[in-house]
């Protein structure tokens, strides 16, 4: 039986190869790769918008585009990385850089924000308080997830602790790590990164893994009622279509 609301999707679509799931001729099918993703899947979480701030007018075309074949299709948002690994949420500019994202989106319809911090920002005085201080003052119109790593689990009360404060769902790799927290609107949102041994992403998930997760997801339904999973490795398209064919 498959679990309640179950959202499956990658981080991202600029790898997609259309051609191997549609053909040579998926160019005349869909305009673009985003509207080819589309058709396969119904969510993505965008990660090109950690890397760089897009111009207003793009997260609406990519709305447009992907209402063409799928208007149910869901955008997520990775935050900039200038907000969590330049700056480490303290400052002003932070919080003008935060406001951008809230209209990116809105362009997209998009309903989650993600905040992944690096494993270098690690739970000291200093950055607790700029975590904590940065989300007070944001006030945000978007539900946020915040994906934390390294230290932080040396003592996973200071997560929960934090992510309950603010109504902030607690991202996680679930093969790692246990969420804490998942909102008032019980939200699970899950990033599978892998295992590889040269870098984490270079894997594929083994079917038995797969039903691992399932079982995880299936252990959970009593406390969330929506679950959003992400594949972040190197055959993310292919482990995520698997996936949902175990659902």
């Amino acid at each position: 039986m498959r679990p309640k609301e179950v959202k499956v999707g990658t981080c991202g679509w600029g790898y997609l190869r259309a051609k191997d799931y549609f053909g040579s001729e998926w160019k005349n099918k869909f305009s673009s790769v985003l509207q080819a993703y589309a058709q396969l899947f119904n969510c993505v979480e965008i990660n090109s918008t950690f890397y760089r701030i897009p111009r207003l007018t793009t997260p609406v075309k990519w709305r447009e585009e992907a209402n063409e074949v799928n208007k149910k299709f869901e955008f997520t948002v990775k935050a900039s990385k200038i907000i969590t690994h330049l700056h480490k949420f303290a400052g002003e500019e932070c919080l003008r850089i935060f406001k951008i994202y809230e209209e990116i989106c809105q362009g997209l319809k998009a309903n989650l924000l993600l905040l992944q911090t690096a494993a270098g920002f690690k739970p000291t005085s200093e950055n607790i308080k700029n975590l904590r201080s940065f989300l007070k003052k944001i006030k945000p119109k978007i539900q946020l997830v915040w994906e934390p790593r390294g230290a932080w689990y040396d003592d996973p009360k200071q997560i929960e602790e934090i992510c309950q404060e603010f109504n902030v769902i607690h991202g996680v790799d679930p093969f790692r790590n246990q969420p804490l927290y998942f909102g008032e609107n019980k939200i699970a949102y899950f990033r599978l990164h892998g295992f590889g041994k040269a870098s984490m992403y270079q894997y594929t998930f083994s079917d038995q893994e797969l039903k691992e997760l399932k079982k995880i997801i299936q252990s959970l339904e009593k406390k969330v009622k929506i679950f959003y999973v992400f594949f972040n490795n190197m055959t993310m398209y292919e482990d995520a279509l698997r996936f949902e064919r175990l659902l």
